[in-house]
């Protein structure tokens, strides 16, 4: 019995919309929506030490689809250097604000904030 409603809750969550979770006050949360035509397929941002985190996509993102991401509790800082390398070989790097942000759009052209 525990073990379906612990099933029922995790595919309750599982099921929630992207945008939902964003919107749930969590500042350090936000939507990464791809508006290109390629899949984005890694995405990393610099550390507080200036290294590169590891790769937080652990699927691709395809063109006109979003991920939920969020970064660690405690990193409180609002411009981060962020680096989205997608399928053709192509790229955006460049430190984005994520003070009050709810979307990183990536598009064919530029990477910005909504």
């Amino acid at each position: 019995m525990k073990f379906r409603a612990f099933a029922l809750i995790a595919a309750t969550c599982l099921a929630a919309p992207a945008t939902a979770w964003a919107n749930d006050g969590d500042d350090n949360a936000f939507i990464l929506i791809n508006k290109s035509t390629v899949d984005a397929i890694q995405f990393y941002t610099k550390r507080k030490d200036g290294s590169w985190s590891n790769d937080w996509l652990k699927l691709p993102v395809k063109p006109g689809a979003q991920r939920a991401l969020k970064f660690f509790a405690g990193d409180e800082r609002c411009e981060v250097g962020t680096r989205v390398v997608f399928a053709d070989g192509s790229e955006f790097n460049s430190p984005v604000d994520y003070c009050g942000v709810t979307n990183l759009v990536v598009t064919d052209k530029n990477m910005f904030t909504q």
